[in-house]
């Protein structure tokens, strides 16, 4: 006698399933390449046979016919069948719907928020209110993603962030980072430069320096030695520590056309809800999830019934269609565009240098107005390097009757 197989992971229930004829293996990778969880699959020369969700029963059969396989429904068993044996009960159908939309109104809108981290609660509110985030809200409106962005982005000494809606609950997480302690070790080494550069100013604390300020070293020179004489005759290796400040220049362009075309993620949003159980993901909507053009974003939140939490999940796949948006600047618009793309990539790229001088030049186009910027940047070139203990020779200075231009 066959043993009696357990069907494992579909906790709403099954439809077992055999199938002749067609493309029968066409058929199966296609559902699995569609995320369709088909268990216990066998195929053998005459049939194939395998166990699907009830909720997934129809696209089966779908993708069954497209490929010629002709298909019939066996054994039934689980949650779902047992709940439809009691649809023909008006009453208690009704009794059940009232029910669950009532607590689905409950948990569908926002009541109350609370905010966890030492952080400015003023400033997280406001965040949040930016990103629709509020007493009265619908959670289906919330920007959960942007919230934790710009948490990240604006909270002064932010770390980490988490913002998560638990029914009809907002709760924030916030912590502040702790500067990791420098860990040195003793190994002796040499400071080398780190990029081309004029020396300007130089606080050695350990080692031997062998440049002058005012000479100019390339990338890789050596700055300051860890090879040092006692004054016997002997030479010690240290681990040598300076700061040098050179001096370089660097050209950068920008460009700002007239007229311009840009996708915005700002059109219709798709909302396609799951719940989630364990591993297993069951839709809560017909057809298939999914829109073109669109930038996808992901929510999460616990079922809660009655204030309890359940081990329920109830997932959302939010698709925001991209919309395109001409632009047309005149040319002071141009222009103060040019100046804000400048002031952004100097603070990303030059905020741990100084910027000593920078001498910009306008160059108007046919399509646009392009800006070349020549930057003069003064900044600490000192990065260590290891001493083979190999070489036992002292640092010969450098030669500095000719000065090497910059």
């Amino acid at each position: 006698m066959k043993k009696k197989q357990r069907i494992k992971g579909l906790r709403l229930g099954y439809v077992k399933f055999s199938g002749i004829g067609g493309y029968r293996e066409k058929m199966i990778t296609e559902l699995l390449e569609d995320g369709i969880p088909v268990r216990n699959i066998e195929v053998t020369e005459e049939e194939i046979s395998g166990a699907v969700s009830p909720l997934d029963y129809y696209r089966v059969s779908e993708t069954a016919r497209r490929h010629g396989v002709r298909i019939r429904a066996g054994e039934r068993r689980g949650i779902y069948f047992t709940l439809s044996k009691y649809r023909t009960r008006v009453g208690l159908c009704v009794g059940a719907l009232l029910f669950v939309l009532f607590i689905s109104l409950w948990q569908t809108t926002v009541r109350s928020i609370t905010i966890e981290g030492d952080v400015p609660r003023s400033q997280i509110m406001k965040i949040l209110d930016e990103c629709s985030i509020r007493i009265g809200a619908s959670t289906d409106t919330l920007e959960i993603s942007k919230a934790e962005h710009r948490i990240l982005a604006e909270v002064s000494g932010c770390a980490w962030a988490d913002v998560s809606c638990e029914g009809f609950r907002v709760n924030v997480r916030v912590e502040k980072g702790v500067e990791k302690p420098e860990m040195e070790d003793d190994k002796p080494r040499n400071i080398i430069a780190s990029r081309s550069a004029m020396i300007v100013r130089q606080i050695p604390r350990m080692g031997a320096s062998v440049v002058e300020n005012g000479s100019g070293v390339n990338a890789g020179d050596l700055l300051v030695s860890g090879t040092v004489p006692d004054g016997r005759d002997n030479i010690l290796f240290v681990r040598a520590d300076a700061e040098i400040i050179g001096e370089w220049n660097e050209t950068r362009e920008f460009f700002v056309p007239y007229n311009e075309t840009i996708s915005i993620p700002n059109g219709e949003r798709k909302v396609f809800k799951y719940l989630v159980y364990g591993n297993d993901e069951y839709p809560l909507f017909v057809g298939k999830a999914g829109a073109e053009n669109s930038l996808y974003t992901e929510e999460t939140r616990i079922v809660k019934l009655f204030g309890q939490k359940t081990a329920f999940k109830l997932k959302s796949g939010i698709y925001t269609a991209y919309t395109s948006q001409n632009i047309t600047r005149s040319p002071d618009d141009a222009l103060s565009e040019l100046k804000k793309q400048k002031q952004t990539f100097e603070e990303n790229f030059y905020s741990e240098f100084d910027i000593v001088n920078v001498e910009e030049r306008f160059y108007p186009q046919p399509d646009g107005i392009r800006l070349v910027a020549e930057y003069t940047l003064q900044g600490d070139i000192a990065t260590p390097s290891p001493i083979e203990m190999g070489d036992m020779s002292m640092p010969v200075p450098p030669d500095t009757s000719e000065t090497s231009d910059n």
